[in-house]
């Protein structure tokens, strides 16, 4: 079912009004959104920013665009069968744009328990592609856990979460409940960290 609901809200029974409008390809109107070198540039301000003490963690991207003919819900059934993952998602933004992606990676859930309203989040940092067999897959995550680099990047995410969850949370409650697990997906092994806490009234 695509219904939801909060609180007394839901969005059960209401109509479906919008007429079914198939994707139209158009080709983009940039290829990319950073000119041939700016990408570097902003690398070499962070790394300053970094040294400075600015900075503790920093996600730079740049955007590449190209023309899909595929229809949206092509790709999205494609994506599935070649990279299950829990979490995937088809969204219309409207405009012709559709969004269409998977992830391994929960953002956040928040439920009711006997204690208050518990939010929990799921840090993904560490990964190391699927082995040949069980064998090589055991190889591969004693490679991943003994990895310092690895580890340091997954503590450093958590870190930021607890940090976060802090400003929200009731004083004391937010905890590390799982480090570093090992989630196995269909090429790809990841180390994961379960913080919890609970939000304040």
């Amino acid at each position: 079912s695509y219904d939801f609901s909060l609180g007394e809200m839901s969005t059960t029974a209401l109509p479906r009004t919008p007429s079914p409008a198939p994707h139209v390809p158009k080709p983009p109107t940039a290829q990319r959104d950073h000119a041939p070198g700016d990408f570097a540039g902003a690398v070499d301000v962070a790394k300053e920013e970094f040294r400075v003490g600015n900075l503790f963690e920093v996600v730079l991207s740049q955007k590449f665009s190209d023309e899909c003919r595929a229809q949206p819900s092509h790709i999205f059934r494609v994506l599935r069968e070649r990279n299950p993952s829990p979490y995937g998602f088809l969204i219309n933004l409207g405009a012709g744009e559709f969004l269409v992606g998977a992830s391994p990676e929960m953002f956040v859930r928040v439920e009711p328990d006997t204690s208050g309203l518990r939010v929990e989040t799921c840090p993904i940092s560490g990964t190391i592609r699927r082995g040949r067999d069980a064998l090589e897959d055991a190889d591969n995550i004693k490679t991943i856990l003994s990895d310092p680099k690895e580890e340091s990047e997954l503590t450093m995410c958590t870190d930021v979460d607890r940090n976060d969850k802090s400003r929200i949370c009731q004083p004391g409650s937010v905890k590390v409940i799982g480090r570093r697990q090992i989630e196995m997906y269909s090429r790809l092994i990841h180390t994961v960290d379960h913080v919890e806490g609970y939000l304040r009234e």
